[in-house]
C-alpha cells in the first residue's frame, strides 16, 4: 500500500488568509494567482519528500557508528564506516599492551611564559541592524501582470481597474510573504571636522624710501614721514574732538611739506627749524597731554595742563599751515611776474581795454 505523501507547506498555505483572500475575491486573475501558489507551494513538499530518506538514512549511519562511551569507531581499510563529527577532537587510541613498542607521543605545544598576558582581542566596530527587503515581489508582481495582460482582455476601464487591483494585490501580498532579511553593518562614524587654519596676517609693505638723489634731503623726508606716524598715533589715543581736529590740520599740512620738499629738494633749508624743533616738541606736548588724560583722578594742575596744551595746538596747527604756505614764496612771486607780462603785452596788443584789468 502505498504512503500517502506528506504536504506540510502546501496545507500551510491552503489554511493561511492570503489563500482565503486570493480566492474570495472573485477575481479570475486572483484565482489563478492562488492556483500558482498552491502548486508553487506543492513543487516545494514534493522537494522536501525526496531529500527526506537521505537524511533519514545519513542519521541512521551516524546513530550507528557511535559506542555507548560517546566515541565512535572508525573504519577499517575499505570499510565504510561513520566519519568524526567536525569539530569534536577524536580521543587518542590506547598503546597495545603485551610487549609492543608504544608509539611517540606527539610534541606538547610550548606554554605562555607566566606573567605575559595575551594579546586583547581587536575591537570591533559598532555594528547596526539593517533591514534588506526581498526583491521577490517585483518578480512575483511582474510574472503576475503579464500573466494578466496576456490572458485577460483590457478593452474598458472597468478592465484596467481590475488589473491595477490585481497588481496592488499581488505586490502587496508577495512582500508580506518574503520579508527579505536583515544583516548587522558598521556604523559609520563621522568624520572630523578640519581645523581651521589661522589666517595668516598680511605682512605689511615696506615703505618705499625717498630718492631725491641728496642723502641729506632723504634723510630729513624719511624722518619727517615717521614723525607723521607718531603724530597720528597721538592722535588715536587723545578723546578730545577739537584737539583731534587741529591734530588732522597738523597731519596733512606736515605731509604736503614733505611732499613739496621730494619735489624741490632745494627748498630743504626752509624746513630745517620746523624739522628740528616744532614737530619734536609738539609730539613731546601731545605725548604729555595723552599721559595726563589717563589719570583717573584730574586735579587743578592735570586739568590746566592739559588746558593749555589743547589751546596751544590750535596755534601750532596755524604754524604748520604757514610754514607750508611760506614754501610757495617764491612760487608765488614768479607767478605774479608772468601775470604782469602777461597782462602788459595784453594791453600792448591792445586785447586788453584801459581799467578792465585784474588789478
Amino acid at each position: 500500500m502505498n504512503q500517502k505523501p506528506n504536504r506540510p507547506v502546501e496545507k500551510e498555505y491552503r489554511s493561511s488568509q492570503v489563500y482565503k483572500t486570493l480566492t474570495g475575491t472573485g477575481i479570475p486573475a486572483a484565482d489563478k494567482l492562488a492556483q500558482g501558489l498552491g502548486r508553487a507551494a506543492a513543487g516545494l513538499d514534493a522537494a522536501l519528500n525526496a531529500a527526506a530518506p537521505v537524511v533519514k538514512s545519513a542519521a541512521q549511519g551516524y546513530q550507528a557508528g557511535r559506542n555507548p562511551n560517546g566515541t565512535y569507531r572508525y573504519p577499517g581499510p575499505g570499510q565504510p564506516g561513520p566519519q568524526p563529527q567536525p569539530g569534536r577532537r577524536p580521543q587518542a587510541p590506547v598503546p597495545p599492551t603485551g610487549g609492543q613498542t608504544a608509539r611517540p607521543q606527539q610534541p606538547v605545544p610550548p606554554r605562555r611564559p607566566t606573567g605575559v598576558s595575551p594579546a586583547p582581542p581587536p575591537q570591533m566596530p559598532p555594528m547596526k541592524v539593517e533591514h534588506m527587503g526581498s526583491p521577490a515581489k517585483y518578480y512575483i508582481t511582474g510574472v503576475v501582470a503579464l500573466l494578466y495582460a496576456m490572458n485577460a482582455q483590457m478593452m474598458e476601464p472597468q478592465q484596467w481597474a481590475v488589473f491595477a487591483i490585481v497588481v496592488i494585490l499581488t505586490f502587496l501580498l508577495s512582500g508580506a510573504m518574503f520579508r527579505g532579511k536583515k544583516r548587522l553593518v558598521p556604523v559609520e562614524q563621522p568624520k572630523p571636522e578640519p581645523k581651521p587654519e589661522p589666517k595668516k596676517e598680511p605682512e605689511p609693505k615696506p615703505e618705499k624710501k625717498s630718492a631725491t638723489g641728496n642723502p641729506e634731503v632723504d634723510k630729513i623726508i624719511d624722518e619727517g614721514h615717521e614723525m607723521i606716524k607718531k603724530l597720528r598715533a597721538a592722535n588715536d589715543a587723545i578723546p578730545d574732538e577739537a584737539l583731534s581736529a587741529d591734530i588732522d590740520r597738523m597731519e596733512r599740512a606736515a605731509a604736503d611739506i614733505f611732499n613739496y620738499i621730494a619735489q624741490h629738494p632745494g627748498k630743504a633749508p626752509q624746513i630745517r627749524k620746523f624739522m628740528n624743533y616744532y614737530l619734536p616738541t609738539t609730539l613731546k606736548l601731545l605725548n604729555s597731554y595723552e599721559q595726563l588724560s589717563r589719570q583717573s583722578v584730574k586735579g587743578e594742575n592735570i586739568t590746566s595742563t592739559m588746558f593749555n596744551i589743547a589751546g596751544m595746538m590750535h596755534t601750532v596747527a596755524d604754524a604748520f599751515e604757514k610754514q607750508l604756505d611760506s614754501l610757495f614764496s617764491d612760487e608765488a612771486m614768479d607767478i605774479s611776474a608772468d601775470i604782469t607780462v602777461f597782462e602788459t603785452m595784453l594791453k600792448q596788443e591792445g586785447f586788453v581795454e584801459e581799467g578792465r584789468t585784474g588789478k
